[in-house]
């Protein structure tokens, strides 16, 4: 499959005093929670966004010559924004295609911007003030996530089932991105066009970005691993490691470095599930595990040698 063409990446982060860490991540599997005392950037990614200032302050989101300013903000799949939130403490949670709620963020209205009011907002402050220093971690996180999410999608119109064809697609695509349609699409009964068309309506995601998601959040999941992230990359399913830093820095708003270095960010590690089972987990009933010499990212991570991490300068 073709590379995607994405924006080019902008990024600030605020500072924190020396020896501490910029940011707190916490992997969901489905979703990635992040926490940093603030950052200016623009990017376009795959995921659905919850974003809100822990202090009760304005974020800033300009998205196709709209601007919106509220204290949280939900952003749609897709939309290329600029994010303005130097100096205020923030929570991010990024939902991915997988999600059983991602598609409610399709419906956002244009620009794929829209603030955040009631009780979910409070909830995610919360969330955000108590998982920043540490207080909240592990499955405790997880819960509170998965909480404040379907109070969040409650409040926004409900999608249409999805076909199970493209949940099927979504399957086998999991285990190989870049498998070629034409191969695919005969076992859902349709011509590449046609699976195409319907992926695209379905979950409101090109197929090509669809893919380019898997390897994303499979790299996500070796936060904290301590492998070199040319290692990341290959094991990822990226061409390379430039490729790679690439990818992440358009969606994530600065390069992967940043991320992965716990000197710069704290991993919460606490209580991760095995990622080759949690994948599994997820599977449809109907489909044989994979083969043996499966090249999905889930599966290549178990093969992964883990060794010293190269050490990469942060942007």
């Amino acid at each position: 499959m073709a590379r995607a063409e994405l924006p080019p990446a902008r990024s600030v982060w605020t500072a924190t005093p020396a020896g501490q860490p910029q940011a707190r991540v916490r992997l969901l599997g489905d979703a990635i929670v992040f926490a940093c005392p603030g950052m200016r950037n623009t990017t376009q990614r795959h995921a659905a966004t919850l974003l809100c200032s822990t202090d009760g302050q304005a974020l800033q989101a300009r998205c196709q010559g709209h601007t919106v300013q509220a204290p949280a903000l939900l952003i749609a799949p897709m939309a290329c924004k600029t994010v303005d939130a130097l100096d205020r403490p923030l929570l991010l949670i990024d939902l991915e295609p997988g999600h059983p709620h991602y598609r409610h963020f399709q419906a956002l209205a244009a620009p794929g911007v829209q603030a955040l009011h009631g009780a979910p907002l409070a909830a995610l402050q919360a969330l955000g003030r108590a998982f920043a220093v540490g207080q909240l971690q592990g499955q405790a996180v997880d819960a509170q996530v998965r909480e404040a999410v379907a109070a969040t999608a409650r409040q926004l119109p409900q999608p249409a089932p999805l076909d199970p064809r493209v949940r099927k697609l979504m399957c086998l695509l999991d285990e190989d991105p870049g498998a070629a349609l034409e191969r695919l699409a005969p076992s859902l009964g349709l011509s590449a066009h046609h699976a195409s068309r319907l992926f695209h309506q379905g979950l409101g995601l090109p197929l090509r970005r669809y893919a380019l998601s898997i390897k994303i959040r499979a790299a996500a999941s070796f936060m904290g691993s301590g492998l070199a992230l040319t290692q990341i990359a290959q094991a990822a399913g990226f061409v390379d490691s430039a490729h790679f830093a690439k990818v992440w820095a358009q969606n994530y708003g600065a390069a992967p470095s940043r991320f992965f270095d716990t000197a710069s960010t704290h991993i919460d590690q606490t209580d991760q599930p095995d990622w080759l089972l949690w994948y599994l987990a997820q599977r449809d009933r109907d489909l044989p595990p994979p083969a043996p010499g499966a090249q999905t990212p889930w599966v290549h991570r178990r093969r992964t040698p883990r060794t010293p991490r190269l050490r990469t300068a942060a942007p």
